[in-house]
């Protein structure tokens, strides 16, 4: 159940988050990714709407992990912080 980007709904940055919308099977989904997440995922920090549409994807897989996982939000919502995305990379090596 991979979580995809909606058609015609482009990611945007608002309050210093990124929103990603999404979809899977079941649901429309909001991702919303921090600033620190943002920055974190590669060097240098960078919080842009051009680092947002670069790791799109990324963000995705990690939001897909964390609804496998039992913990999206509450309305249709899924927030990927920082702490998020160093937990989905541990895992990527196995």
């Amino acid at each position: 159940m991979s979580l995809k980007m909606r058609p015609n709904m482009p990611p945007f940055v608002t309050n210093e988050n990124g929103h990603i919308p999404m979809t899977d099977i079941a649901a429309n989904w909001l991702v919303i990714v921090t600033r620190e997440a943002l920055e974190r995922v590669a060097s240098p920090p960078d919080a842009s709407l051009e680092r947002l549409l670069a790791y799109a994807d990324t963000f995705g897989e990690v939001a897909t992990y964390k609804l496998e996982h039992g913990r999206a939000g509450e309305e249709e919502t899924i927030w990927v912080q920082s702490a998020d995305v160093v937990e989905w990379r541990g895992t990527q090596s196995v």
